[in-house]
């Protein structure tokens, strides 16, 4: 094991931490676990505001970390801790009601907003229908995919994103509309055919 005989300390980077993970440095994984959790628990209960499943979520994040150190690629390690963390938290909220009551609040929504397109706003940011939009997104094309993932669902701003992917705010802003256009068709059409 490589860097197995330096011991990872507060100094050392996210990076470099990572690195010492994936070659399965558990001391590695205990600095990154005394870095975030206090971070992440108090995120995540703030959202549910129950300590117990609040700790369940930030407990199973580091085990995913773990278990799947070998297999993914991270680019950078907090945010990729807070999206797992939000995702447990989205699906959480979301396993708390039927997909039949979840598509009724759609509905609803849906005959609130008219057909206006701006709609789609609020759709996206209704943690209930998350999974269903996840699902969705997960068919964009690869640019509008990538942006929406990181504005919509990483709280990256639009400028932080096209800084992420090396392109203009402008063409961030377009892939972003293109995104959020194909979700309320493809939302609309799902809506028509179990409505």
């Amino acid at each position: 094991m490589k860097n197995a005989h330096i011991h990872p300390d507060s100094t050392c980077t996210d990076k470099y931490l990572w690195d010492m993970i994936r070659d399965d440095s558990v001391d590695a994984f205990n600095e990154v676990y005394r870095r975030y959790w206090d971070l992440l628990f108090h995120v995540t209960m703030k959202r549910l505001q129950v300590r117990e499943i609040a700790e369940e979520i930030v407990q199973d994040t580091f085990i995913i970390l773990w278990e799947k150190r070998h297999d993914i690629e991270i680019s950078a390690l907090k945010p990729y801790l807070f999206a797992i963390t939000r995702y447990a938290v989205f699906h959480y909220l979301a396993s708390k009601q039927t997909i039949a009551s979840r598509m009724k609040t759609l509905s609803h929504m849906s005959e609130a907003a008219g057909n206006n397109g701006a709609d789609v706003e609020a759709l996206v940011n209704d943690r209930l229908l998350l999974q269903l939009i996840e699902t969705v997104a997960n068919e964009l094309p690869e640019k509008s995919r990538q942006v929406f993932y990181y504005n919509k669902l990483l709280d990256y701003s639009i400028g932080q994103a096209a800084e992420t992917f090396n392109i203009s705010q402008k063409t961030a802003e377009g892939h972003l509309t293109k995104a959020l256009k194909i979700l309320r068709l493809k939302l609309s059409a799902l809506h028509t055919v179990l409505f």
